[in-house]
């Protein structure tokens, strides 16, 4: 073999990795330093010594070659599978197929707005929670009760859930006639169980999912911490392309991110139906009505849908029935004012939040052989 650009021979049969190495150690045996085989200074071979090697030419439609079954299938159970069981995991309100897909397509197109909106959610939670500790003080249900914190805890749930319904203007008057049924006499004996069932029958809803959450993180991390290793302390040779696996290792890093992110929103969880929230909520108001005015009829499902009771689908969806996706939020100020200021806040932090897998993703890419930054950046920036 000559060890000419230009009289090098044909000697693997389309790009071949073990095929690739034997010739390139070869050439690295018998080829000084200075041959155009290599990039210079170096005994890597260049790009275009690979392609003649291989017999196959540049062009973006030509000259590929597939790589092993056994290879992309090793891939798809180590990394793949657990990444889409953990995705899986991801709750998402039922609020119809084509929610739930938009809801993944954005939780993964745009993991910042989705992170950042999962935080405000929570911080949304927060509020509630602390106005409702807030009303339990001031109409005498202090710390030291012993129905304290259940009774904050459901005042928290209703109130939340009325957001949730895009009916946040309604909380002042929750809180308004809560205050006024705390002076009634018989508050205790024939009114405190109206919010207490209504409360508990919410959080019934309410789905969680620690367990499957954790499960699910615990074989994806420990997958790729273990390839990790495995490639760290392994050795090259013709069937172990050290380089190969650690950069794809490097770009599943990009999406450590999703650990997290699923473990928040499965903190929040979602209701199991759709029109549960709203059935509980209406139900709650039709039993206090006896209380404070003259009964209406008693709430049906139809009846509700032709009120327009409580908003469902895509619109449910836009005012705050999702967690990962509050497009309206920036608007919402009037119902609770620190909501755009919080946004920002909570986008920066989403920002380094998700900045920190590509930096991880980014220090891997750096350190495969070839060491440095190169064109493998350029898709781990754009993904």
């Amino acid at each position: 073999m000559d060890c000419s650009l230009d009289k090098i021979n044909n000697r693997t049969n389309g790009f071949d990795f073990a095929r690739l190495y034997a010739v390139q150690t070869y050439l690295n045996e018998t080829c000084a330093a200075g041959s155009d085989v290599f990039f210079k200074d170096t005994r890597m071979l260049t790009n275009a010594a690979c392609e003649r090697i291989a017999g196959i030419d540049s062009g973006i439609w030509t000259g590929w070659t597939a790589y092993p079954i056994s290879d992309i299938w090793n891939r798809i159970v180590v990394w793949k599978l657990p990444l889409l069981q953990l995705l899986s995991q991801f709750p998402r309100p039922p609020l119809g197929s084509w929610v739930e897909i938009g809801i993944m397509m954005h939780l993964l197109g745009d993991p910042i707005d989705s992170v950042s909106n999962i935080l405000l959610t929570l911080a949304i939670c927060q509020d509630r929670a602390d106005r409702a500790k807030r009303i339990c003080r001031e109409t005498g249900t202090h710390e030291g009760h012993s129905d304290f914190d259940r009774t904050w805890k459901g005042l928290a749930i209703i109130m939340v859930s009325y957001d949730e319904c895009g009916l946040s203007t309604r909380v002042n008057e929750f809180e308004r006639q809560y205050r006024l049924m705390k002076t009634r006499g018989r508050f205790e004996h024939e009114i405190r169980h109206i919010y207490d069932e209504a409360a508990g029958s919410l959080a019934a809803d309410r789905q969680t999912r620690i367990l499957p959450v954790f499960l699910a993180e615990l074989f994806f991390i420990g997958g790729w911490v273990i390839s990790l290793i495995k490639a760290a302390s392994s050795e090259p040779s013709p069937t172990n392309w050290v380089n190969v696996e650690a950069q794809s290792i490097a770009i599943s890093a990009l999406y450590l991110w999703v650990t997290s992110t699923v473990g928040l929103a499965s903190v929040i969880g979602a209701s199991q139906t759709e029109d549960a929230i709203p059935r509980i909520l209406q139900t709650f108001e039709y039993n206090l009505s006896a209380f404070v005015g003259p009964q209406n009829r008693r709430p049906s499902m139809r009846r509700r849908l032709e009120l327009c009771w409580c908003k469902r689908s895509i619109d449910r969806a836009l005012c705050g029935g999702t967690y990962s996706w509050r497009p309206l939020r920036w608007h919402t100020g009037s119902q609770l004012g620190w909501i755009t200021r919080s946004a920002v806040a909570f986008s920066v932090v989403a920002l380094v939040f998700v900045g920190c897998s590509f930096l991880i993703s980014a220090t891997l890419s750096y350190l495969v052989s070839p060491r440095g930054f190169s064109c493998r950046h350029i898709p781990e920036i754009i993904v």
